[in-house]
C-alpha cells in the first residue's frame, strides 16, 4: 500500500500542475463578457439568467479536457516498469478514478443542487462528457497513431505566395488544438440550426451571434505564437526563406478562413470585421509579449490588449451591421498597416534567433 501511496501522490500532484494551466482563462474575452453580464446583473439587482447558458457552454467545453484518465499522466513505459502486481495495478486504477477533476465537480454540483438552478444541468453535462470521453480514449487507443487534423488539406492559393500553403494549414491544426475555437463551433451551430429550424427566427440575432463568435475567438489574435513559444519553432521560422509579414500573413488568413467558415449561417460582414479588428490589436501581443499556450487549453493574453481588442471588433462589427461596408473596409486598412509594420517588428526579432542561433 505504501507504494500505491506514492504513486497516488505523484500523480495527484501531476493533476493539480495540470489544473493550474487552465489559469489563462481569466484573461479571456469570452469568459470577461460572461463576467461583465454577471456584474451587470448583480448591479441591478436581477438574477443573471442570462449568463447561464454561456457558463454552462464553458463548462461543457471544459470538461473534455479535465475528463482525461488520471493514469494518462504516467508514461505507459513508466507505468509497465513500476514493481506492482496485478492486484496493485488494478487497486491503483480504481484509487485513481477518485483524482479525476469531474468527479469533484460532479460532487460540487450535488452540493449545490439547491443552491442554483444552474447545477443540474452541469451534473448532466458532467456525467455525459465523462461517457464520451471514456469511449474516445478507447477508440484512440484501438486506432493508434490515427488524427482527424491529418485530413485538413493544404491551401494551394495563386494569390498568396506558395510557401504559405503548408504554414496555414499548420496554423489551422494549432487553431483546432485550441479550445477557443470549440465556443465558437458552438454558436456557429446553435445559429445555423436555430435559423434552419426555428418556426420564427429572429433576424437581428444574426449579427449578434455573427459577433459572439468572433468574441469566442479573439482572445487567440492576442497570442497567435503562442503554441510556437513552447517548442523550437521560432528557430525554424528564422530559417525559412519568408520574411515576417509572410509568417503572420499565414497565422492570419489560417484564423480568417477558419472564422468566415463559422459564420456561413450568420453574417460573415460583421464577423469579420471584428475578426480583422482583433488581428490588428492581437499583433502587438502576439508579437512583442510572447504569450505561451499549452493544446487543449483556452488562450489568454494580457487584459489590456485583450479588452481593446474585443471591445472595438463588437463596436466595428455592430457599425458594419448599421451603417454598411465601409467600416469592414476600415478594419480591413486596419489590418493590412498591422500586418506591414509589426509583420517588420517580427523579421527583425527572426534576425536576431537566427544570428545567435548560426
Amino acid at each position: 500500500m505504501a507504494r500505491l501511496g506514492a504513486i497516488l501522490k505523484a500523480i495527484s500532484r501531476a493533476i493539480r500542475r495540470d489544473l493550474g494551466t487552465f489559469g489563462q482563462l481569466k484573461t479571456n474575452n469570452f469568459f470577461l463578457f460572461i463576467a461583465l453580464l454577471m456584474y451587470s446583473a448583480a448591479e441591478s439587482g436581477v438574477a443573471p439568467n442570462s449568463s447561464y447558458p454561456l457558463l454552462l457552454l464553458l463548462f461543457l467545453v471544459m470538461l473534455f479536457p479535465l475528463s482525461s484518465d488520471p493514469l494518462d499522466k504516467v508514461p505507459p513505459s513508466r507505468l509497465g516498469l513500476w514493481p506492482i502486481t496485478g492486484g496493485e495495478r488494478f487497486a491503483l486504477r480504481l484509487m485513481s478514478l477518485g483524482l479525476s477533476p469531474v468527479l469533484w465537480l460532479a460532487l460540487a454540483m450535488l452540493i449545490m443542487k439547491r443552491m442554483t438552478p444552474l447545477a443540474p444541468a452541469l451534473l448532466t453535462a458532467a456525467v455525459g462528457v465523462q461517457a464520451i470521453a471514456a469511449v474516445g480514449r478507447g477508440a484512440m487507443k484501438r486506432a493508434q497513431g490515427w488524427s482527424l487534423l491529418r485530413y485538413i488539406p493544404p491551401f494551394p492559393i495563386r494569390w498568396l505566395p506558395g510557401k504559405l500553403g503548408g504554414l496555414i494549414r499548420l496554423n489551422l491544426r494549432q487553431m483546432l488544438m485550441v479550445l477557443d475555437v470549440y465556443v465558437a463551433v458552438a454558436f456557429s451551430i446553435g445559429g445555423a440550426t436555430y435559423f434552419l429550424f426555428g418556426s420564427h427566427p429572429d433576424p437581428a440575432a444574426r449579427p449578434i451571434l455573427s459577433l459572439l463568435v468572433a468574441l469566442a475567438i479573439s482572445t487567440y489574435a492576442q497570442c497567435l505564437f503562442g503554441l510556437d513559444r513552447s517548442s523550437s519553432a521560432m528557430v525554424r521560422y528564422s530559417l525559412l526563406p519568408l520574411q515576417g509579414w509572410e509568417i503572420l500573413l499565414a497565422k492570419d488568413a489560417a484564423y480568417l478562413a477558419l472564422l468566415a467558415l463559422l459564420l456561413l449561417p450568420l453574417e460573415p460582414l460583421v464577423g469579420l470585421t471584428s475578426g480583422l479588428v482583433a488581428l490588428a490589436v492581437g499583433h502587438h501581443a502576439s508579437i512583442k509579449m510572447a504569450t505561451p499556450m499549452r493544446r487543449w487549453r483556452f488562450s489568454g493574453s494580457r487584459l489590456f490588449p485583450g479588452l481593446v481588442g474585443g471591445i472595438g471588433g463588437i463596436a466595428l462589427g455592430l457599425a458594419e451591421h448599421q451603417r454598411g461596408i465601409w467600416f469592414f473596409l476600415a478594419a480591413l486598412a486596419m489590418w493590412a498597416a498591422s500586418i506591414a509594420l509589426y509583420g517588420a517588428i517580427f523579421s527583425r526579432q527572426l534576425f536576431t534567433i537566427r544570428t545567435s542561433t548560426l
